[in-house]
């Protein structure tokens, strides 16, 4: 795994005040039922929106985001790229056989995954279910949760745990929701200067 989160997409990105941008997707959802995150269950479709921001020592960039997931076993993917004004910047619109990025100037690249294209501004080491999971806080693996590195809230849903290098921190969710986080840290492991982290919006 390269050591610095940012690509070379990056200074494109935030020099043309690059974010997570995107079209009008559906609020945030919180799960059906809180015992999916205590038994660590993820969805297979939901949708939520919100701001990141993202850093590398010295090198920063932020803005803000919309996902969504939709179809049969949540087969549909799409990201909306936003400046931190809101301003549209990028859609990576993506189903199980590729995924295709379009900018706001009309440019197309395509890929064999969301998270390929995603990988041109923000060096995350994971794949599409992966990056699903996590952003429901929680592993892909529900074994991590068995690591005694693991913790979990009060109400038993996870508030920390490490998988592929990365340290996930979950440090508040949604009031009235034990399912849908708030506020998370990506943190890579062994590198404090390198993060994402994210602010979730309150479900319509």
């Amino acid at each position: 795994m390269q050591s610095k989160l940012f690509r070379c997409g990056l200074a494109a990105a935030a020099s043309a005040t690059l974010l997570l941008s995107g079209c009008a997707l559906q609020p945030a959802a919180s799960l059906t039922a809180s015992q999916s995150v205590t038994e660590g269950t993820a969805r297979t479709q939901f949708s939520l929106s919100g701001r990141f921001s993202a850093k590398n020592g010295n090198q920063q960039v932020s803005g803000q985001f919309r996902y969504a997931q939709t179809g049969a076993d949540g087969a549909l993917r799409q990201l909306s790229l936003f400046s931190p004004l809101g301003t549209p910047l990028a859609e990576i619109s993506a189903d199980r056989l590729s995924a295709t990025l379009t900018l706001s100037n009309g440019q197309v690249q395509s890929a064999a995954s969301l998270t390929e294209l995603l990988r041109t501004v923000i060096d995350l080491p994971v794949t599409d279910a992966m990056l699903s999971t996590w952003l429901q806080g929680l592993p892909f693996d529900p074994n991590v949760l068995a690591a005694k590195n693991a913790e979990r809230d009060a109400s038993g849903a996870p508030s920390r745990f490490v998988e592929s290098g990365w340290e996930i921190t979950i440090s508040a969710r949604m009031e009235g929701s034990a399912a849908a986080p708030k506020r998370m840290r990506w943190g890579m492991l062994g590198q404090p200067d390198t993060e994402v982290r994210w602010v979730f919006d309150e479900p319509d």
